[in-house]
């Protein structure tokens, strides 16, 4: 049973490894023809098609933050950058909730990446089955914070690492990024 649990595992890493070269080979394809309406009237397809293949590898969400930011909710809800450690439950807590995310995503959403001031301070696996409150919110299961170098072996094509500038641009809380 072991042996066919290995190799479940090993096809289930070749798939992700599949998917995203197609991811990649398709954002290649949109970059080179110019967009993807271009893409795809050049590849027959449906330019929503085209869109999901781009994001087909996963996503990440980056979440934005300022220093500035009110750190605990009108429900004692403590937010943001908590100044306890990056490893502390508190920060844990602070990373994973309630965000007002699409269901749709929930497949393909498997990093989370942190920006406080205009720096990249964290990114967080997500792992496991999302939490939903009443308001229709996410709580998100995320890992322990990744290292710079497990970041870059996890997510070669993933543009930023702990450290980068990535300034907030006025109004805009977070993004997604594909993997």
């Amino acid at each position: 049973m072991d042996e066919l649990v290995e190799l479940l595992h090993e096809i289930e890493q070749e798939q992700q490894g599949l998917r995203g070269k197609h991811a990649h080979l398709m954002r290649t394809i949109v970059h080179k023809a110019g967009g993807v309406n271009q893409a795809a009237e050049l590849l027959g397809l449906d330019p929503k098609t085209v869109r999901a293949r781009e994001r087909a590898a996963g996503l990440s969400l980056i979440l934005y933050r300022g220093s500035n930011t009110a750190k605990v909710d009108l429900d004692g809800r403590v937010y943001g950058e908590t100044g306890q450690g990056e490893d502390s439950d508190a920060q844990r807590e602070a990373d994973r909730k309630w965000f007002n995310l699409s269901r749709t995503n929930e497949e393909l959403l498997h990093l989370v990446v942190y920006v406080a001031d205009g720096t990249v301070v964290r990114a967080r696996e997500v792992e496991g089955e999302w939490e939903w409150n009443e308001d229709g919110k996410a709580a998100l299961p995320v890992g322990p914070p990744l290292t710079s170098a497990e970041l870059a072996q996890k997510y070669p094509t993933f543009p930023f690492t702990i450290g980068d500038e990535l300034p907030m641009i006025r109004g805009k809380i977070r993004e997604y990024v594909t993997l």
